[in-house]
């Protein structure tokens, strides 16, 4: 065989056959030169190549691969499309490479798309979690912590107030418990009544509590919002539309965590400390760098005033000039 012979067609992905042994005298060496079988072409086990065994190890199916370009996007291709060069960057990644799924790829778009880290989306799912945790447990109400006898004496204060006496509901709640079907069913009936009137006080509640903070958060946007149309610059540095975009963004807009990276910085000592410099002696260092330039930049008008040789009509009309 020779020595540029290939093993391998890419053209063709199949195995490029070996031409049939011959019957050849031994060399002056004494070895006779090697040869291979020729496989044949209705050998079932050549219609299988190489290469679609290695893809199949590799969980790719009808050479269908996915493959990433310069933007980070995945798109799918048929690997006889590729060119010799990318085969073979392909087929050399690390054996136990394995592409992605399409959940993984659906998470990495959204980590992506949500400006999200994994530790931001670990957290998020922890949250999600511990919402849903709750929202599948019983609310606990006052209600629950009443003994039988206590929702009877309860219901009673409720309704007689203090024209019955405790000796009087005592009383009365013996006298109810000679019947105990009569009197579990009263426990059971007053206890749903009074834990249903409970949660609804409680929701009651939470709506106005969020009623307001909505209203709050509105009303800090809208704060937000104006101050930023009123500010046209910021120590010389005139801001545009897109400037001021970016900074609505960074100050207000949430990720899936309710949280915005302002906020983020604010968990930073580190950074909250450059902020609090910022904000004591930012623009006393801003007026103090802009008038070292006002300076040296009239130093440098000054020395490049231009003197004029007067001369003799005589003498040459050129002018000599100092800068």
């Amino acid at each position: 065989m020779e020595d540029n012979e290939d093993l391998f067609n890419f053209d063709t992905e199949q195995p490029v056959s070996e031409p049939a042994p011959t019957n050849q005298e031994p060399d002056d060496y004494g070895y006779e030169e090697e040869h291979y079988e020729n496989v044949s072409d209705n050998d079932d086990s050549a219609e299988k190549s190489y290469i679609d065994m290695l893809l199949e190890s590799r969980g790719i199916k009808d050479h269908k691969i996915q493959i990433q370009d310069e933007t980070g996007e995945t798109t799918e291709t048929n690997f006889d499309d590729l060119t010799d060069q990318e085969k073979f960057d392909f087929l050399n990644q690390d054996s136990n490479y394995a592409m992605p799924s399409d959940d993984e790829l659906d998470t990495l778009n959204y980590l992506r798309s949500n400006k999200m880290s994994l530790q931001d989306f670990a957290e998020w799912q922890r949250q999600e979690g511990v919402k849903d945790y709750l929202a599948g447990q019983q609310p606990k109400t006052e209600t629950d912590s009443y003994t039988d006898d206590e929702i009877i004496a309860y219901d009673f204060i409720q309704r007689f107030g203090d024209d019955m006496s405790d000796e009087e509901i005592d009383a009365e709640i013996e006298r109810l418990k000679e019947d105990e079907s009569a009197y579990r069913k009263r426990v059971d009936l007053l206890r749903t009544a009074y834990k249903n009137e409970e949660v609804a006080q409680a929701k009651l509640y939470e709506d106005e509590r969020n009623k307001q903070a909505q209203e709050n958060q509105q009303n800090f946007i809208n704060a937000y919002t104006s101050a930023l149309q009123n500010i046209n610059s910021i120590q010389g540095i005139e801001l545009d539309n897109n400037d001021k975009n970016e900074l609505y963004q960074f100050v207000l807009a949430k990720d899936p965590n309710n949280r915005t990276e302002f906020s983020k910085l604010l968990d930073d000592p580190e950074q909250v400390l450059k902020m609090a410099w910022f904000a004591r002696y930012g623009e006393q260092a801003m007026n103090d760098v802009i008038d070292y330039f006002k300076k040296e930049i009239t130093k440098r008008d000054k020395g490049t005033t231009r003197v004029v040789n007067k001369q003799s009509s005589r003498s040459s009309s050129k002018d000599a000039f100092r800068f």
